[in-house]
Order: structure tokens, then C-alpha cells, then sequence
């Protein structure tokens, strides 16, 4: 029986984290925990992966990531080449800008659909406390403004993002006041766990209340995850690649996403037998009722349980 190649990229969009380097440490980000080698996708190996899942019928590329997408080296070249290629797929991206020259300005500007910002904190001491690592408040908060001089039809469609923790909770409503007028789009989330990798006392508290979990809906509809090294993942939030369900070096796209060990996963969140399995899903918060965690967002589209990806592509996840 042929296969609706269609049907195994459900939401038209693939996930290719073209590198795992970040400037940042952010408070809510396990980087620490990471155990793999940091390193940038080749150029051969990103159009390899890339053009398998033109094959598939994606036309939107999620190039975020463990890292941050400006601090690889051949970004440009691989941006260059989708757009070259392909015109009207569109690319979607995240950053903490901390690399926005007045050159990745004019890249940004010429590749990419959708820019999310990254900006955990609206002074220096908690904007560098929550961030961390070389992120340095000044020269971003520069950046950003450089970008958004840029008329809005020459530049991309910028959302902004605040996750809240107990170090910026208090900035909540001046962070959304100062730059809801600035950008297209703003969003305002709780953090997540990244499948236990972190802990916050309201994550507990959203297992204590659910009566059982549900699935997240990765599994089924992905967006699939390419890792810098090739190995495919059903989440973004597995940072640790436990969630492996074939690797690029090895097999096809098409192979993979057919696969048993993505079948395997599947069945586990349809039978609701997640707390029962050795996968991390098991200490995920994705997996109970997370309405609440969008605190804030600009786009009455933008719900909990949704792909957070172009304003006009916006793709459910899971319906409770």
C-alpha cells in the first residue's frame, strides 16, 4: 500500500537544529545536564536532511534548537540555500540576539519568515541573572533595536518571548507594557521541565491537580526534531536524546518516521500507559492539562497545546 508521504510530517514543518552552541546559560535551560559533545551540522549533511524532508511536503523549517542558531558559523550559507532552492517554505528561528551583528541583521532580514527573542528580563541585573553566560543586557538590548529600526515589511515577523521565573516574576507587566508596542507579537509562558530536567513548584503542582495524564501530542504530530548530530527525536524538550527514534547517518527520513521505534512511542501515549514506560514523557509536565502556562499572549491564536511557530501557521497539537 503506498504511503501518503504527507501524513508523516502532520503539521507541514520539521524541526533541523543546525547547532547545539548557545551563548546563554538561562536559568530554566538544563544545559548543564547535557551530555553529547557540542557541535555545528555540516553544510552536506544539513541539505541531505533538508532536501528528504522537502520530499515529505514541509513548508515551514524550524531551525531551533539546543543552541542558538546565530552562533553557527555556516548559518547564513544554509539559510541561503532553503531560501535559493526553495522560496516559499518558509523558516522560523530563535535567538537571544546576543550575535545580531549589523551583518546577521541583514541575513536575518533577507531569510528568515519568523524571529522569536528570547529577553528574560527587562533590567541588566535580572535580564544577566536569568539569562547567564556571556549575554551582556547593553550590547543585546542594542541589538534588538538596530533590528526593529528595520521597516516591518523588510524585516521578519518578531515575536518576543518572556519565560517567568521567581528571578523576573516581578517584571511581568512592565516587560509586557515596554515591548508589546515594539514587536509584532509577544508571548508570556511558565516554564516547562524538560521531562524532569528542571523543577518548579508549580509543575509539581499540575500532576498533584490532573487526574491522569494525556498525551502531548508529540509523538503523532511532532514537529519532529533533527539533531545536530542526525539523530531524529519526537520532542524539542529532549535535550538528552532519550526519545530517539532513528538516526540520519543510518536510515531515511521516510525509513525512520515509518519505524517501529517511533510506532513503539506511539503506542505507549495512545494506550496512556506513559507512567508505566521507561521514557522520559513519564516526568514530562507536557503530558497533564498546561492551559494556564500561557500567562500573556498578543495573538488570540496562541494557545497552550499548539506549535508555536508562524503567526499564520499555527498547528494543535492535542485537543483534551
Amino acid at each position: 500500500m503506498a504511503v501518503n508521504v504527507e501524513c508523516l510530517l502532520p503539521t507541514r514543518e520539521i524541526i533541523i537544529e543546525n547547532t547545539t552552541y548557545c551563548g546563554a546559560k538561562c536559568l530554566m535551560c538544563p544545559r548543564e545536564r547535557y551530555q553529547l559533545p557540542l557541535k555545528h551540522m555540516g553544510m552536506g549533511f544539513f541539505k541531505e536532511i533538508f532536501e528528504q524532508a522537502v520530499e515529505l511536503g514541509i513548508t515551514s523549517l524550524d531551525t531551533c534548537g539546543f543552541g542558538d542558531p546565530l552562533m553557527d558559523p555556516l548559518f547564513e550559507n544554509k539559510m541561503a540555500y532553503v531560501k535559493s532552492k526553495y522560496p516559499n517554505i518558509k523558516i522560523y528561528t530563535s535567538t537571544t540576539c546576543h550575535l545580531l551583528s549589523e551583518k546577521n541583521i541583514k541575513m536575518v532580514c533577507e531569510y528568515i519568515d519568523t524571529l522569536k527573542i528570547s529577553m528574560y528580563g527587562l533590567t541588566k541585573d535580572v535580564y544577566e541573572k536569568v539569562h547567564s553566560g556571556s549575554l551582556k543586557y547593553e550590547q543585546v538590548l542594542n541589538n534588538i533595536d538596530s533590528l526593529l529600526s528595520i521597516p516591518r515589511n523588510k524585516r521578519p515577523y518578531i515575536i518576543m518571548l518572556l519565560t517567568v521565573v521567581p528571578e523576573n516574576e516581578h517584571q511581568i507587566e512592565e516587560w509586557k507594557n515596554y515591548w508589546e508596542p515594539k514587536v509584532d507579537e509577544i508571548m508570556i509562558w511558565l516554564p516547562h521541565n524538560f521531562g524532569g530536567g528542571r523543577d518548579y513548584g508549580h509543575l509539581r503542582n499540575i500532576k498533584k491537580q490532573a487526574t491522569k495524564p494525556r498525551t502531548c501530542g508529540r509523538p503523532f504530530k511532532g514537529n519532529y526534531f533533527v539533531r545536530a548530530n542526525g539523530e531524529v527525536s519526537v520532542c524539542c524538550f529532549d535535550y538528552n536524546h532519550q526519545l530517539i527514534i532513528g538516526d540520519l547517518k543510518r536510515s531515511t527520513l521516510k525509513e525512520i518516521l515509518l519505524g517501529e521505534a517511533l510506532q513503539k512511542i506511539q503506542r505507549v501515549h495512545k494506550e496512556k500507559s506513559i507512567e508505566q514506560s521507561d521514557y522520559i514523557c513519564k516526568n514530562c509536565d507536557q503530558i497533564y492539562p498546561r492551559e494556564h502556562a500561557l500567562l500573556y499572549s498578543s495573538n488570540s491564536s496562541r494557545n497552550a497545546g499548539v506549535i508555536t511557530s508562524h503567526s499564520d501557521l499555527i498547528n494543535i497539537l492535542t485537543s483534551n
